[in-house]
């Protein structure tokens, strides 16, 4: 078993560096990594804004309702 988790390393290192090989270079590739990375960035911090303030207004109404 220790002998197939080497070769499947080996793979994927071989795979990456085609990869990195293939897409050097290429700017609209990276421009769309970092696009995609600051969507996800801002819906991920949406989402926690919003469930930070749904917290919060749970908690204010608590306290005015006791």
């Amino acid at each position: 078993m220790p002998q197939l988790d080497i070769d499947l390393f080996d793979d994927f290192l071989f795979f990456a560096l085609v990869s990195l090989l293939f897409g050097l270079g290429d700017d609209e590739g990276e421009e769309l990594v970092i696009e995609l990375g600051s969507e996800l960035f801002l819906a991920q911090y949406y989402i926690e804004t919003c469930k930070n303030l749904e917290f919060q207004r749970s908690k204010i109404t608590r306290i005015f309702i006791l």
